[in-house]
């Protein structure tokens, strides 16, 4: 919930110190025209608590806001919000990663190829990533460790992350396993699902061979 709940993510990231692009959430469709004029368009919109990118598109106008808002509300239960970020248009990049609580581990980084909003599962990741300077690596690097230890990860977890002007951003959180994990396992040679079942009975990464 603390990585879904745009207000409990918030205050993760501010105690963290780590950036996001500027959003809001919304029920009505009076809300997100508001919203969209004071995040400034163009905006990224999904629902939040759905899985795989479901009806995310990016709106550029207010006619495409109230398209969007006509069609969620008919088929998305709105007792959660609509989230509402405004859209960077950077190098997406994204991590699957393994932590038990005290340590974490990385085995790679993957970058997509497609401009950013595309979701993960319509687009193609590239590892290892080919356009992240060293400071943008270390700097997702150190803020999936901040991330992972501040939810108690234990298991795996999955960040996305954008690239933009020399800044990382990051985008969402799924502490949970992704569609990415058997390839990232594939051509690093780690075991994610093996090792991160047993970080979850307990063990602990510096002890597992």
């Amino acid at each position: 919930d603390e990585a879904e709940d745009r207000e409990r993510f918030d205050e993760l990231l501010e105690r963290c110190g780590i950036p996001r692009p500027e959003g809001r959430t919304v029920f009505t469709l009076e809300e997100a025209l508001q919203a969209a004029q004071e995040v400034g368009y163009p905006v990224l919109m999904r629902p939040s608590y759905v899985l795989g990118g479901q009806n995310m598109i990016v709106a550029y106008n207010s006619a495409d806001v109230t398209e969007y808002m006509g069609v969620i509300t008919k088929h998305v239960d709105m007792s959660h919000p609509v989230l509402m970020d405004k859209y960077i248009l950077g190098t997406e990049c994204e991590v699957d990663a393994i932590c038990d609580g005290t340590d974490y581990l990385v085995p790679g980084i993957m970058e997509h190829v497609e401009r950013a909003g595309i979701h993960s599962g319509d687009s193609i990741a590239v590892y290892p990533a080919w356009n992240l300077t060293d400071e943008a690596l270390a700097a997702i690097m150190d803020y999936t460790k901040r991330i992972s230890l501040a939810l108690d990860v234990r298991g795996l977890v999955n960040i996305q992350y954008v690239l933009y002007e020399g800044r990382v951003y990051v985008i969402e959180v799924n502490p949970r396993s992704s569609r990415t994990v058997p390839y990232i396992s594939k051509v690093t040679g780690v075991p994610m699902v093996d090792l991160a079942t047993r970080a979850m009975l307990g063990e602990k990464l510096a002890d597992m061979e």
